[in-house]
């Protein structure tokens, strides 16, 4: 299957938080992050549908970081991927 990303994936783990109206606050951490989106790692988010509209938001720094605004494009086993709605 070709690859069909448009930007540079770079492995970077941090924790964050998904909202969604369906499961309310989870807490994962990323695997991969790029200027389009985020690959997510947990299995909690697995019930969410492609297409779920989700909000992502890195913690755990000394500032609040800003809440963005996500679609559920990709659910494996190991997590979700997530594109970035900007």
């Amino acid at each position: 299957m070709p690859e069909r990303r448009n930007s540079i994936r770079t492995p970077i783990k941090t924790d964050v938080e998904i909202t969604s109206d369906m499961l309310g606050v989870v807490k994962a951490q990323t695997r991969e992050l790029s200027d389009q989106g985020a690959f997510i790692e947990t299995q909690q988010l697995q019930p969410l549908g492609t297409g779920t509209v989700v909000t992502i938001q890195a913690i755990g720094f000394p500032e609040t970081m800003p809440k963005l605004k996500a679609e559920v494009v990709r659910i494996t086993k190991e997590g979700i991927g997530l594109k970035f709605l900007l």
